[in-house]
């Protein structure tokens, strides 16, 4: 008597695709997006905490070995928490240059 649905071989586990693991997300995933995100929205300020929690949370995955399906998002995170931290520190730079010259230039016309 052959099934109504079929002949189907019996599943191997674990390694039978069809009954893989659900793909498991990392904690600090979406935090790290939202404060990379947040710090092009925001000035920079949060773009320092997206850095840092972006740079613990690869170390973490690499030391574990494991695959989180929200990878991506650490990686987004963390490359915006750099770009807007470089940014804030080269706008802060030329603030202070632009200070020192307006100063300067304040004190050498008043003598």
């Amino acid at each position: 008597m052959t099934e109504p649905y079929g002949n189907y071989p019996e599943p191997h586990f674990p390694s039978d695709p069809r009954y893989a693991m659900a793909p498991v997300e990392h904690p600090q995933g979406t935090a790290v997006l939202v404060l990379g995100i947040l710090g092009v929205c925001v000035a920079g300020i949060c773009a320092p905490f997206a850095w840092y929690l972006g740079n613990k949370a690869l170390r973490e995955i690499r030391s574990s070995g494991l695959h989180y399906s929200n990878e991506q998002y650490i990686v987004v995170g963390r490359i915006l928490g750099m770009v807007m931290t470089i940014l804030a520190i080269a706008a802060l730079a030329v603030f202070a240059v632009f200070a020192v010259v307006l100063v300067v230039t304040a004190l050498a016309s008043s003598s």
